[in-house]
């Protein structure tokens, strides 16, 4: 067996015969799929069984209560017999040949994580950010992973990555709500010896209205939780025991995760969640605590847009909901005029 795509679905809906079809036509004839149904009581359970008996090569796994999607992919990992894994989510969009690039990047190189560029797209296909890119494929070794891992490069997501089975271990993922997914890769991948990235973007993560990115927000603890982590992978990055990493590179791309993981991901959870405007304005002064304008020079040198953002936070205060509500739009319109924001 080579690759296991592991699918955690909970009440999908309709599309999820669309999405089992467009799985199957992602992966050879030497792959698997297992999906794990996480206490489904739309149906779901008679679209997987009919789907299955279709597919010998598909697995069901039900769980008659939901326990999250961490735990739904702990389990699926249970039955992984692959020698890489692809975890997929079923209301995202792929370049069909997306695990044949990746599983040829992982033979390429020899490395136990294999990722493709990514990007976050609304429901009309409009391309609204980049999420992890690199210009040429790149073998990073040692600290650079962590260096990575902060500067964006190689992002905690799931989706557009393939991982050799062996390092996963039984059940890496976190029992959260959210950021699962980063709580439970992140530190993994920084221990690891080497890393390979590849410059396409081959995996469109969808926002859409009733989405689990858009109706369920990170707590206050969590976002702290996941700067921790940062922060303990920076740790690995200047002591990583094959090469480590610069103390300079490192806190640069520790800089910037502090501002895009914490700074900015508090600010918008405060814009986007449904607070009262009371809690709201506790929040965004939350975010503002150690925002320093004077880091924007720095950030300029790595990432323009970061350091759009982080300057609009640190000179509007209270007023940054507004004020990034304005410059959003402002980049839509730009994108439209240049054609950057059509479906890839």
């Amino acid at each position: 067996m080579r690759v296991s795509a592991i699918l955690a679905v909970r009440d999908p809906g309709p599309d999820l015969a669309r999405s089992l079809r467009d799985i199957r036509g992602t992966l050879g004839r030497a792959d698997e799929l297992i999906v794990v149904d996480d206490g489904s009581v739309d149906g779901t359970a008679a679209v997987l069984r009919a789907a299955a008996r279709r597919n010998r090569r598909m697995s069901v796994l039900s769980v008659p209560v939901s326990g999250g999607v961490a735990a739904a992919r702990n389990l699926g990992l249970t039955r992984a017999r692959g020698e890489v894994v692809w975890f997929v989510d079923w209301d995202d969009r792929w370049d069909r040949r997306i695990v044949e690039r990746l599983y040829q990047g992982r033979v390429d190189s020899g490395a136990p994580v294999v990722s493709c560029g990514a990007d976050l797209q609304d429901s009309r296909g409009r391309r609204r950010e980049l999420l992890g890119t690199v210009r040429r494929p790149t073998l990073l070794t040692g600290g650079e992973i962590g260096v990575a891992i902060l500067d964006g490069r190689l992002r905690g997501y799931l989706w557009n990555k393939l991982f050799a089975r062996e390092v996963l271990g039984d059940a890496p993922f976190p029992m959260r709500r959210t950021r699962s997914d980063f709580a439970g890769s992140a530190e993994l991948m920084a221990r690891l010896s080497t890393a390979y990235l590849l410059p396409d973007i081959l995996f469109h993560h969808v926002q859409r209205p009733g989405s689990l990115t858009t109706v369920r927000h990170p707590s206050l603890a969590t976002l702290r939780q996941s700067l921790q982590i940062g922060e303990r992978v920076a740790h690995l990055a200047r002591t990583h025991p094959d090469r480590p990493a610069s103390p300079a590179a490192v806190e640069a791309a520790l800089r910037q995760f502090r501002y895009r993981e914490w700074h900015l991901a508090v600010a918008g959870t405060a814009m986007r969640a449904p607070l009262d405007p009371r809690t709201r304005q506790d929040w965004l002064r939350v975010a503002l605590e150690g925002a320093r304008l004077r880091d924007v020079v720095p950030l300029l040198r790595h990432d323009v847009e970061l350091a759009a953002r982080v300057a609009a936070l640190t000179t509007s205060g209270s007023h940054y909901p507004a004020v990034y509500r304005s410059y959003v739009a402002v980049r839509s319109g730009a994108r439209r005029a240049s054609g950057r924001d059509r479906r890839p």
